[in-house]
């Protein structure tokens, strides 16, 4: 009890002080087009967002938008406070400690050194420097895999919203159903999970059936893939230690070798991700014939293995913004809480700050220099990343050993 009033008393502490030294400035690129969405919505109602052919975002940050106009009340405060719109992204920086720390709860066991996290800037950049809302479906997603163990329907809800907020949640969709795997036991929870999902959506989407204004949600969603058509918007991957030219000045359509720059990062996505997947696979498959519980070493596995896949996801692929390796950082962190191996949790922090302080430059005090802060250096930081990530992987999560235990269980 007494670990717990800590955690709470140290986290609210923190949480205030954030608030209280909340940056001024922001990206104005996205701040600009946030308050003109804003004032759409209070103008025409969030129904008729979709108008302003620059609203490219999904509904539940739409959503948001609207929630901080009822707070705001007026056009001159939505314009004038709009960088207080950094407050929700804040929350959900916060959410995991605050559920798994500050109230007693059989999700996570292990201790949490939460302050690993909540004083790692590469965590808190993205939110309270720049602005941005990644951490809204990063941490939805977070929940909605954890939950899958104990409580699939909540955990489809979760999903949902997350995926509400960004396309990009659907690469954690194979993870969930792997879950699901384990965890649903009966054809009532299948049918819970899919009118929980389907539900969900609905209620999203409602306002905009009601109106006549769904398909346009629809081409928000379709055009987001092809949106920025370029190997790279800032991602300091993997093209920006093979392509010799500029990878922002690329088009991803353009041929590489026998196929599009587009359809060989998916092809070595896919690849990466499908043999990372397969021990989760394997494991969840023999425990749940075996009857066993899903214990501390195999969610160990699900934070690495979930880790791994959004690394991929940011590393291979072509149209990568640098904030998309967000989910990173909270998975390797759990990762690091159950194997108490920093080490990945550190290289993937130090990538990403990098990443976000070139783009977001002379944010900090500190002088950048070239050879730092070089966009191939940043992508050989990510390279040691994805390198060190596989091999603790691969060398205590083994294909064969994994599929050898699933058959000596039948």
């Amino acid at each position: 009890m007494q670990d717990l009033k800590k955690a709470r008393i140290e986290v609210a502490l923190l949480f205030l002080l954030f608030i209280f030294i909340m940056p001024t400035r922001h990206m104005i690129y996205d701040f600009e087009f946030w308050v003109n969405w804003a004032l759409k919505i209070h103008k025409d109602g969030i129904t008729n967002v979709y108008d302003d052919p620059t609203v490219n975002y999904h509904p539940v940050f739409l959503y948001l938008l609207h929630l901080y106009n009822l707070v705001q009340g007026s056009e001159f405060y939505i314009k004038e406070n709009i960088n207080y719109i950094k407050f929700i992204s804040l929350v959900f920086d916060f959410l995991p400690v605050v559920v798994l720390c500050c109230f007693r709860q059989r999700l996570v066991r292990q201790p949490i050194p939460y302050l690993f996290l909540l004083l790692n800037i590469a965590y808190l950049f993205n939110s309270m420097a720049w602005g941005q809302v990644d951490s809204i479906h990063t941490n939805l997603v977070f929940f909605s895999l954890l939950m899958a163990i104990y409580a699939p329907i909540a955990s489809m809800v979760l999903f949902v919203l997350a995926l509400g907020t960004k396309l990009q949640t659907i690469i954690f969709l194979p993870l969930l159903v792997i879950l699901y795997i384990y965890s649903v036991k009966s054809i009532k929870q299948v049918i819970g999970i899919v009118l929980a999902g389907g539900l969900t959506m609905s209620l999203i989407l409602a306002p905009f059936i009601a109106t006549g204004k769904v398909s346009q949600v629809w081409n928000v969603v379709t055009g987001a893939v092809g949106f920025y058509p370029k190997v790279s918007v800032n991602a300091f991957n993997l093209w920006y230690i093979i392509e010799p030219g500029n990878p922002y000045f690329i088009l991803d359509t353009k041929r590489y070798f026998l196929l599009s720059y587009k359809h060989t990062g998916l092809l070595l996505f896919f690849v990466t991700s499908g043999l990372t997947l397969l021990p989760l696979f394997f494991r969840t498959i023999r425990l749940r014939k075996s009857g066993l519980e899903l214990g501390e070493d195999t969610k160990q596995l699900l934070f690495l293995t979930t880790g791994l896949i959004a690394l991929y996801f940011f590393y291979f692929n072509t149209q990568m913004h640098e904030r998309y390796a967000h989910p990173i950082i909270i998975f390797f962190f759990f990762y690091a809480v159950y194997s108490r191996d920093y080490k990945l949790y550190i290289l993937g922090s130090i990538a990403y700050l990098l990443s976000l302080d070139k783009t977001f430059q002379d944010y900090l005090p500190i002088v950048h220099y070239k050879i730092i802060f070089a966009s191939r250096v940043i992508a050989i930081w990510y390279t040691l990343t994805i390198a060190y990530g596989m091999y603790i992987f691969f060398k205590h999560y083994s294909i064969k050993e994994e599929y050898r235990l699933l058959k000596s269980a039948n």
